[in-house]
């Protein structure tokens, strides 16, 4: 079958330029398009440093050209087996994309092909996962040491894969982000069982938390950036960006997060 090919009508094109368009000349284009080309011109200079964006993870089907990128820049390696038409892949691809937009300092994608021996045995042998129950994901730093994995259909599973590889790799030290890979591993506990390599301690601390990390404001003007770990009565032990634990007299709060206390512990424990 010939491809379809669209053409403008040719009444169409004559009218607009019929409409449009004066007669060529040197008098009237060059004062037209003068300030059109200025403006162009300022336009990509107070623009294109903004319109830089990170690059994304570079993508490699060779193996040791892949790990060769990876050493450079000491990046963790995701070493992909997908089935091409499977319906699941198109989730997972876009899954993986959306995790590692903007991330190429950090990622390398290794996008191994089912057809490959060399690939079906890295899987098998060295991941000890068999290559005939694809989808597979499997995070290694550089050195080939496997930091996380997943064998799961799921697009969540790759994720959470990618998150927990992160953080075990110190690229995302966010308590926030932390505390969301606890959250997806408790509300989707389907996902998280296909996933291997995940250190409790590394999620460990979020499971106790009471509130967020947040700026908590004290009455002399102090401003303490921490999540509240534990009430006791009037004080309450909070934790620290870098873990340090502290413990704060409710009553030296300010008035409004002495309010939000009282919302959050249902009025129970804060004065």
């Amino acid at each position: 079958m010939r491809p379809l090919q669209l053409h403008r009508p040719k009444q169409t094109v004559k009218k607009v330029g019929i409409l449009s368009t004066p007669p060529f000349s040197s008098t009237t284009m060059i004062p037209r398009l003068l300030p059109l080309a200025l403006s162009f011109i300022a336009s990509a200079l107070t623009t294109s440093p903004v319109s830089i964006r990170a690059e994304d993870p570079r993508e490699f089907i060779e193996l040791g050209k892949g790990v060769e990128h990876a050493k450079e820049g000491k990046r963790l390696v995701l070493f992909l087996l997908v089935q091409t038409f499977a319906d699941e892949t198109d989730a997972i691809l876009k899954a993986i994309n959306e995790e590692l937009a903007g991330k190429g300092h950090e990622f390398v994608i290794v996008r191994c092909q089912n057809e490959s021996a060399e690939h079906r045995k890295l899987f098998k042998e060295r991941f000890k996962q068999d290559p005939d129950k694809m989808p597979l994901g499997v995070v290694t730093k550089s050195s080939g040491e496997i930091v996380t994995g997943t064998n799961g259909k799921s697009p969540e599973a790759y994720r959470i894969m990618i998150l927990a590889s992160r953080i075990q790799a110190g690229y995302e030290t966010d308590p926030s982000k932390i505390a969301a890979l606890n959250d997806a591993i408790m509300t989707d506990e389907e996902a998280a069982s296909t996933v291997f390599g995940i250190k409790r301690s590394d999620i460990e601390v979020t499971k106790q938390l009471i509130t967020k990390y947040r700026d908590w404001r004290f009455k002399d003007g102090r401003i303490l950036k921490a999540a509240l770990l534990e009430a006791n009565g009037p004080k309450g032990t909070f934790i620290m960006v870098d873990g340090k634990e502290v413990e704060v007299d409710f009553n030296s709060l300010s008035d409004a997060d002495k309010g939000y206390l009282t919302i959050i512990l249902g009025g129970n424990e804060a004065p």
